[in-house]
């Protein structure tokens, strides 16, 4: 019955794409029409992004291209609201592709926008999307505090329609942070507000997360009903990504509940629908799903084929960085910072030069005030009128100064979320690495020091700290590069040596800063300790480009020598890395850092640090547990520090086996 009943949703399905196409097309045909008629250009933005609406479950790319021309066209005659909205709608046409990196970059540009204008309603969406990319790192501090400020915002506009897309968000977010009373709260809060405005997507949806949610409570026949509902609304709704999903939660509570064969026709649907509409996500979702399903039926062909193409799909997903787009996003700062600073010299140079005038005032009026005291009374009346005149324009000045210092503050913080986005999540570090400690501290908002991770399916895990030229906002970009190149050679080229990756991320960090053409004034590059371990056979391999290895065993610190080149700058494009192998024993504890906490000055004389004392530190504290070994690296910091600034980012990893 359960089968005959999945197989007629799914004829069903099939039928409502078609019509659904068809509808599309009548939607599209007419805006077109509109479009040919030459309309004004603030109706021409309107009408792009809702044509890319229209035509975004059955055209994906057509969709991407009317979007681009609503930016670009927003763009140029200034209508910043519809620029706003445009950066929105593609970033969520990325987030369903999974490219997640270009997501970030178009909500955040969306959010600036909506501040810039104190548009509340643009201000509290942006405030959502952000919340669903750090959910997607895991990152739930940062996830929770954008859902509650959209939340805030919607509460004080009454904006209900939005109101129940920020009680579903919680319900998720709350979900993930294993708060089920809560979660449970803000599903039923969900539906009930949806269904009291008539607003049958936010039902759906409900129903949707309140399946889930049973889900992975245990309780699966609660789960099959909400989920039911939900499908059967978003099939209503012609909402095929959320049917989707649904039917991947449907698969995995009939796995739950022991029957395999309702699970893969559920799954079979997820992952037809994924692949009509290019939902990769979706389609790696659907294919863990028939991997379950077939594994449960004993199928197990089936089952390893389904897991190899989720891997296969998983890599590609992860993988899709865009250099080209990072090295825009580096130009467009540096300039944003270079004419910043420009403009605050020359108020500073007038400033400077308006107060020698008025010292060079000041004296005369003192000469003539000594020499006939008849006049005195004159010239001081005078000179206050000048003096209060010259401090109301000083006063102007500064407040020029503050706004400027406001606005590169903002986009210095709009680094430091692209960066924090683009470090790894601990989470994932700590699930294969459970005794491992990260001391990071940058000197400014954004760093030059940055920590790196990948897994292989070998079984072998890849960690790095490197230290880049600079820090700040020069150090950050450059720490950008470095992720890119880490990642082109370990995730896309799939190499596993450390010297091989080494090398090849020293060719593409010169070609990225172009150090190979003829006249190039860039040095810039980085340093950096790579390291290998090997799970299935307890080994170590470690490369180095001026970051040594440190390994204590039985209270003896050994140190692996790193070659002495840098990553990038003057360094040879044929340049090897020397690669050293260690055979690791149980409680071995491995430090690999940058060269911040050794250079920083303190202590009774004001020196630095230094490499003797920073050895003499770990081999007093490597047998403590690992998070008491991170505090008293800090406090060992502080100590040294007393009243000196911080000289320099700071980065330790320690990793015990």
């Amino acid at each position: 019955m359960i089968l005959r009943l999945i197989k007629y949703l799914f004829v069903c399905l099939l039928f409502c794409k078609t019509t659904t196409a068809l509808s599309q097309n009548k939607v599209t045909d007419s805006l077109e029409k509109i479009l040919s008629a030459n309309p004004p250009d603030s109706t021409r933005v309107k009408l792009y992004i809702q044509l890319s609406k229209a035509c975004k479950e059955n055209n994906t790319q057509k969709a991407f291209e009317y979007l681009n021309q609503a930016i670009s066209l927003a763009h140029a005659k200034g209508f910043k609201r519809s620029e706003g909205l445009a950066h929105n709608a593609i970033g969520d046409l990325y987030w369903f592709a999974g490219d997640y990196s270009t997501t970030s970059d178009h909500y955040f540009k969306a959010l600036k926008i909506f501040e810039d204008l104190h548009d509340k309603d643009g201000i509290a969406e942006c405030y959502r999307n952000i919340g669903w990319i750090y959910q997607g790192q895991k990152n739930f501090t940062l996830t929770l505090n954008y859902y509650k400020k959209s939340l805030e915002l919607n509460q004080e506009l009454n904006n209900l329609k939005a109101l129940v897309a920020n009680y579903d968000d919680l319900s998720i977010l709350y979900k993930m942070m294993k708060k089920y009373d809560l979660a449970l709260e803000f599903s039923h809060r969900t539906i009930l507000l949806a269904d009291s405005i008539g607003n049958k997507k936010g039902v759906a949806t409900g129903y949707g997360n309140l399946g889930g949610l049973y889900l992975e409570m245990g309780n699966y026949d609660l789960a099959i009903e909400a989920l039911k509902k939900s499908t059967d609304l978003h099939i209503n709704l012609d909402d095929h990504y959320n049917t989707a999903e649904c039917y991947n939660a449907l698969s995995s509570a009939y796995i739950k509940r022991r029957k395999p064969e309702e699970a893969i026709k559920c799954a079979e649907i997820a992952l037809q629908i994924g692949r009509d509409y290019h939902y990769k996500t979706i389609v790696a979702e659907a294919y863990m799903e028939l991997a379950n399903g077939y594994a449960a039926a004993k199928r197990y062909e089936e089952a390893n084929k389904n897991l190899e193409a989720f891997i296969m799909l998983q890599d590609s997903i992860y993988n899709e960085n865009n250099s080209e787009q990072i090295n825009e996003m580096s130009a467009k700062y540096e300039s944003e910072k270079k004419e910043l600073m420009i403009n605050s010299l020359e108020k500073n140079k007038a400033l400077s030069e308006e107060k020698l005038e008025q010292e060079k005032t000041f004296k005369i009026y003192l000469i003539i005030f000594c020499v006939l005291i008849a006049a005195f009374a004159f010239f001081l009346f005078r000179g206050n009128v000048a003096k209060k005149k010259a401090n109301m324009e000083l006063s102007k000045a500064y407040e020029e100064i503050e706004i400027k210092n406001k606005d590169i503050s903002d986009s210095i913080n709009y680094a430091r979320q692209i960066q924090t986005a683009r470090l790894p999540n601990p989470d994932r570090i700590l699930h294969f690495l459970p005794q491992t400690f990260g001391l990071y501290k940058p000197k400014d908002v954004v760093s030059g020091d940055f920590y790196w991770f990948a897994e292989h399916e070998n079984g072998k895990i890849l960690l790095a700290a490197a230290d880049c030229t600079g820090h700040g906002i020069p150090g950050a970009f450059m720490s950008m590069i470095g992720i890119d190149e880490l990642n082109h050679a370990s995730l896309e080229k799939r190499l596993s040596d450390p010297s091989e990756i080494l090398s090849l991320v020293n060719v593409g960090v010169k070609k990225a800063l172009r150090q190979n053409e003829e006249n190039s004034m860039s040095r810039d590059g980085m340093d950096i300790a790579l390291c290998i371990f090997d799970l299935k056979n307890n080994t170590l391999e470690y490369a180095g480009a001026n970051r040594p290895l440190y390994y204590i065993r039985n209270s003896e610190l050994i140190e692996l020598a790193p070659t002495k080149a840098a990553i990038g700058g003057l360094t040879d494009n044929a340049q090897v890395f020397k690669s050293h192998r260690v055979e690791l024993q149980k409680d071995d504890m491995i430090y690999i850092f940058t060269d911040g906490f050794a250079d920083q000055f303190g202590g009774p004389q004001g020196k630095k640090f230094m490499t003797k004392r920073f050895k003499e530190l770990l081999l007093s504290i490597h047998k403590k547990p690992i998070p008491e070994q991170e505090k008293e690296l800090e406090q060992a910091l502080l100590d040294w520090q007393e009243n000196n600034s911080q000289v320099d980012d700071i980065l330790v990893l320690g990793v015990r086996w």
